[in-house]
């Protein structure tokens, strides 16, 4: 569509006229359509702007008057569990006392959780960095020690330990046991060495041969029948069966009683 200026005034609304009339004229006039009728004062100044006499508001609309409320204060679940269990006499009570001083070495956790109420009734300003409650130790029990351990371990009969120095006791029995087979075997081999010492030469050439006539016969057995070897329980299995089995008659009792 092409720009047609006298067509474009033709069409106007309002004339130059009549706005300068309206705007150059009576001051009360003007402020009265405004407070009155906002919307039609809008509507002259919009096609006063558009003949270039107004320059466009600086002002701009205006802010909705809008009564001040204060801003509502809302509470960590922390702050509100605080508030439920000390009131803020309590708080202001505590921490004007040495009480707070003790308990912040003796227990620092429930030092903390007071200092978080009193930071909730606005008596401090919250850590910079939280602090992360400590875990309290967990109660050790003791458990006794079956009377035959007792008795191999040189212990009372009735011996109360921790389930640690109960292990170490089962690992000792098992190391004195297989020491013993160990020192039996070499008694044995030592006993047979004397032995074929003593006899004559016929003597241990007759038990030789009969000896590898026994190992021929014991190879043969195992080619034909396999036999499958005797490998030794592993220490640390051992030990742990006979935890168990420990375990399994042990008693708890808990440390002080």
């Amino acid at each position: 569509m092409t720009f047609n200026p006298i067509e474009q005034k033709r069409n106007q609304k309002y004339t130059r006229v009549e706005l300068d009339a309206f705007f150059k004229g009576s001051f009360a006039e003007a402020q009265r359509v405004k407070r009155e009728n906002p919307s039609l004062y809008k509507e002259y100044r919009d096609a006063y702007e558009a003949m270039g006499i107004f320059a466009p508001s600086l002002i701009g609309t205006p802010a909705p008057n809008v009564p001040y409320k204060p801003p509502t204060r809302t509470y960590a679940p922390s702050e509100l569990t605080s508030r439920g269990q000390y009131s803020e006499a309590e708080i202001r009570t505590y921490f004007n006392s040495k009480a707070s001083s003790d308990e912040f070495h003796s227990d620092r956790n429930e030092y903390e959780r007071k200092r978080e109420a009193g930071v909730s009734y606005g008596l401090f300003e919250p850590r910079a960095i939280p602090y992360i409650p400590t875990k309290p130790p967990e109660p050790e029990f003791l458990h006794r020690v079956s009377d035959e351990l007792c008795a191999e371990s040189n212990l009372p009969k009735g011996t109360e330990l921790p389930w640690d120095a109960i292990t170490q006791l089962c690992a000792q029995k098992v190391q004195r046991a297989r020491d013993a087979q160990e020192l039996a075997d070499k008694k044995a081999a030592a006993d047979r060495a004397a032995e074929l010492a003593t006899l004559t030469a016929k003597q241990q050439a007759e038990q030789a041969a009969r000896d590898r006539h026994q190992a021929d016969l014991d190879r043969l057995v195992e080619l034909t029948t396999p036999k499958p070897s005797i490998v030794p329980e592993p220490i640390p299995l051992a030990t742990a069966r006979l935890v168990a089995q420990e375990r399994e008659k042990a008693i708890e009792v808990p440390i002080g009683q």
